[in-house]
């Protein structure tokens, strides 16, 4: 997994989980339409956080394992287990530590941009037992620039120094998405939404792997900004984040 996770979100676990928005109904079917699930064989989210996405297919009746490098991430998605029937484990995507043709699908929700390619391909390959394809999420701020979401990048560029490194990696992004599926794969896109509060807007602001640990000089300056920017452009107390779903989907 890329050396720049190691410390991208150390104590930010409790506030990913209840700051990050789910992913939209008509996603989460989409996906689970897409495998056979006839050998009976689990379906595991690789980069699972919290495990927004793992909890969600579990829903829906998928055997899930979420697998997560990230203890304090991985704690937090044990603490909700409760939730659902699905199952957490340490490991990462390059080193999953499961059987060899033990899994029947691979999720992979807001993390593969973590990824080393190669490595992980290798690692999938050796864990598939189907060719149920491979599948990718994310929630991606829409790019519809209107006044407040132009502010809200503007205000991102302005005071996290991080900030353009997710640039730069978001750049390089579809390359390896190509590469992955060796340029034989498809895409949906499914529309989304967060209404928040001033403390739900600093809470998913700051849950980022580009933001600033509190008691720092960034961090106090950046919540000073995302106070003023919410305060100009809510409703009724709350601001609308607009995502697409972006799903990505191929055999490997």
């Amino acid at each position: 997994m890329n050396n720049s996770l190691a410390n991208a979100y150390t104590n930010k676990s409790e506030i990913y989980a209840s700051a990050r928005p789910l992913y939209p109904h008509e996603a989460i079917t989409f996906i689970h339409r897409q495998f056979d699930l006839s050998q009976g064989l689990p379906v595991v989210d690789v980069g699972a956080g919290t495990g927004i996405l793992t909890r969600q297919l579990a829903a829906t009746g998928l055997p899930m394992i979420g697998v997560e490098p990230d203890e304090q991430m991985l704690a937090t998605a044990k603490s909700h287990s409760e939730q659902s029937v699905a199952e957490y484990r340490w490991g990462s995507a390059e080193n999953l530590g499961l059987a060899s043709k033990s899994v029947t699908a691979l999720v992979c929700g807001q993390s593969f941009h973590w990824f080393d390619t190669d490595r992980t391909l290798t690692e999938f390959r050796r864990v598939l037992a189907t060719d149920n394809p491979v599948v990718l999420v994310w929630n991606i701020r829409s790019p519809d620039c209107d006044e407040f979401h132009c502010a809200y990048e503007k205000l991102l560029v302005d005071e996290f120094e991080r900030y353009t490194e997710t640039l730069l990696i978001d750049g390089a992004l579809e390359k390896r998405i190509e590469k992955f599926f060796s340029g034989s794969f498809y895409e949906r896109t499914f529309q989304n939404r967060q209404h928040l509060s001033l403390s739900g807007f600093l809470e998913r602001t700051m849950s980022c792997s580009y933001a600033a640990q509190p008691g720092t000089p960034e961090f106090a300056s950046a919540t000073t900004a995302l106070r003023t920017l919410h305060q100009k452009y809510q409703h009724q107390g709350n601001i609308s984040l607009n995502y697409g779903t972006r799903v990505v989907y191929g055999r490997v």
